[in-house]
């Protein structure tokens, strides 16, 4: 029987990607020791109207103390997300204000615990109030 040397080489690469392909679509299990770090809560939440309406596009600040702000705006949901400020950063020393023209802040409201532990996220949902047409 006369096999072709393109079906041959075909299948060899196969062989190798079924035996080694496992390995590689996982990575390691070593990460190295920094991999876990704890960076400290993540913030997260909802930017919405006084009827529980979702305000998308809406400008989400979070004023770090001594340290400056961070910007992100929110989703089509009115969700927002900010990254952790690092384990030192106490969450009383982050405060979240929300803007959109056309709309003032009512209130900002921490639904998550503080003396929950360990804190992972906090949830700050911001309430915003149409402003009237002149």
């Amino acid at each position: 029987m006369k096999v072709d040397a393109t079906f041959t080489a075909t299948l060899t690469l196969v062989g190798w990607l079924a035996i080694f392909g496992a390995a590689w679509a996982g990575g390691s299990d070593d990460e190295g020791p920094d991999a876990h770090q704890d960076n400290g809560p993540a913030y997260f939440g909802f930017v919405k109207d006084e009827s529980g309406k979702a305000i998308p596009d809406a400008k989400v600040t979070a004023e770090v103390k001594g340290r400056g702000s961070v910007i992100t705006r929110t989703n089509g949901t009115g969700a927002y997300k900010l990254p952790a400020f690092g384990k030192e950063v106490p969450p009383n020393n982050v405060t979240i204000a929300c803007s959109k023209e056309g709309f003032k802040q009512t209130r900002s409201f921490t639904r998550t615990p503080l003396n929950k532990k360990p804190l992972a996220a906090i949830e700050i949902q911001c309430t915003m109030q149409r402003l009237s047409a002149k």
